[in-house]
């Protein structure tokens, strides 16, 4: 039995020494820091002047991370088309660790249909895909790993907004951080190989399931024990977190500054944790 459990230390310690260990950090719901850019454009002489920008400037800086950046094409009123493409040159090169990726068409809708119910352009992808490389100047910016918001989009509409119709088309579905939470069109038997392996291939896509966000701030130091993982951790959160839109009521402003200030400690522990342990961070998740 010791020989045995011996054997299995030696194991896992022999594929810790050879595996990649990955991490993918990503924010969900992208829209605000876009507006503000925009908005005050003549006031910014960069990119990494606005607060959100500067924020995530400063943990590359320090961490050396990559972020995703999971986007609206349309919120409240503002679209991609209007958005600033002054500061393409920044995001161009910066686009080793900072990417942009498809969320959804808007928060209620994840893909677009025309009158005729057929899917418009891979459901609004190829206009997100053309207003992003005009916005970042570049298509290195964008990213082919994505998590649709909600974890939703049915099979065809996901499809046709792929890497089989469209350079830089998704490629990778990130999946639910609950194993009770359904993810895209997997069936019960995908979903149940998925809680298990953590990732798998279906119809030429592949789907990882997320570890943890840092929404949930107050058990932050369970949900990091319990998902420390060897080969990858994908974790998340939103950007209404981090850049805290004002608000008329000044108590509940004040205590999302407060929920604000501990989450971004959380995520500055996670990557002193990261940076430690030597840890890689990546974008994209093209293989299992």
């Amino acid at each position: 039995m010791k020989r045995n459990c011996l054997i299995f230390l030696l194991l896992s310690f022999s594929v810790c020494l050879f595996c990649n260990p990955k991490v993918h950090f990503s924010i969900d719901d992208v829209s605000n820091s876009l507006y503000d850019l925009t908005k005050n454009e003549k006031k910014y002489s960069s990119a990494f002047e606005q607060p959100f920008f500067r924020y995530l400037k400063t943990l590359n800086d320090r961490y050396s991370i990559v972020v995703s950046l999971y986007c609206f094409y349309e919120h409240n009123g503002f679209t991609l088309a209007d958005c600033t493409d002054k500061f393409s040159k920044d995001f161009s090169e910066n686009s080793s660790w900072l990417k942009f990726g498809y969320h959804a068409w808007n928060p209620n809708t994840t893909f677009i249909i025309d009158q005729k119910d057929m899917i418009v352009g891979g459901g609004g992808y190829e206009i997100f895909l053309k207003e992003i490389e005009r916005i970042t100047g570049s298509t290195k910016s964008i990213t082919s790993t994505v998590r649709l918001d909600r974890f939703k989009g049915n099979k065809d509409e996901i499809l046709q907004s792929s890497y089989k119709f469209f350079d830089n088309g998704i490629s990778t579905l990130l999946c639910a951080d609950s194993k009770t939470r359904s993810s895209y069109f997997l069936n019960e038997i995908q979903e149940g190989n998925l809680n298990i392996l953590e990732n798998i291939q279906v119809d030429g896509l592949y789907f990882h399931e997320t570890d943890f966000r840092f929404d949930d701030y107050k058990n932050f130091e369970k949900l990091f024990s319990e998902n420390v993982d060897e080969k990858e951790m994908i974790v998340f959160t939103h950007e209404w977190l981090l850049y805290v839109p004002t608000r008329k009521n000044i108590i509940k402003y004040f205590e999302a500054l407060r929920e604000s200030k501990k989450i971004k400690s959380n995520i500055e522990t996670f990557f002193l944790y990261c940076l430690e342990k030597k840890l890689m961070f990546v974008s994209e998740f093209q293989e299992l």
